[in-house]
């Protein structure tokens, strides 16, 4: 396992924010986030390195991300 990630959250009015940081390494290429959300409206990634990832919501609010092999970066989702 070397995919990994961090989570935090803040609410504003009905809809909470989750962002963190995410690492692909050892060779990983990618896994999934578990948001807590319920729904996810909106989901964007930004990649410390040049290749970009590819994301899709899958089951509510689990997200999985491809990368490149040891990617890191950071996300964000909005949603309930």
């Amino acid at each position: 396992m070397a995919f990994s990630y961090t989570k935090k959250y803040d609410v504003f009015g009905n809809k909470k924010h989750v962002f963190g940081t995410y690492a692909s390494t050892a060779g990983d290429t990618g896994g999934a986030i578990t948001t807590g959300l319920t729904i996810v409206d909106t989901f964007s990634v930004s990649v410390a390195t040049s290749t970009p990832s590819t994301v899709s919501v899958i089951s509510g609010g689990t997200v999985t991300i491809t990368t490149t092999a040891n990617q890191t970066g950071t996300w964000q989702a909005t949603g309930v």
